[in-house]
């Protein structure tokens, strides 16, 4: 007996699946941009990271948390 998978969940795990995607390339272009700004445009100064701190964001495909 084969086991379907409702709409409801198709839906659900798709959105889940587009929320780690946007997650995972927002957290890359953050870490590119950092590393821009700190070896590009602040070259000439001892500018260093000082730390980081998690943000959510609401889209329209559900809130993505601990970017």
């Amino acid at each position: 007996m084969s086991k379907s998978i409702s709409n409801m969940d198709w839906a659900n795990q798709l959105e889940s699946v587009i929320r780690q995607f946007v997650k995972e390339k927002l957290e890359l272009i953050m870490r590119e941009e950092i590393k821009n700004f700190l070896e590009i445009e602040q070259a000439d100064t001892s500018n260093m990271r000082n730390g980081y701190y998690q943000r959510n964001l609401d889209t329209q495909y559900g809130r993505i948390e601990g970017l």
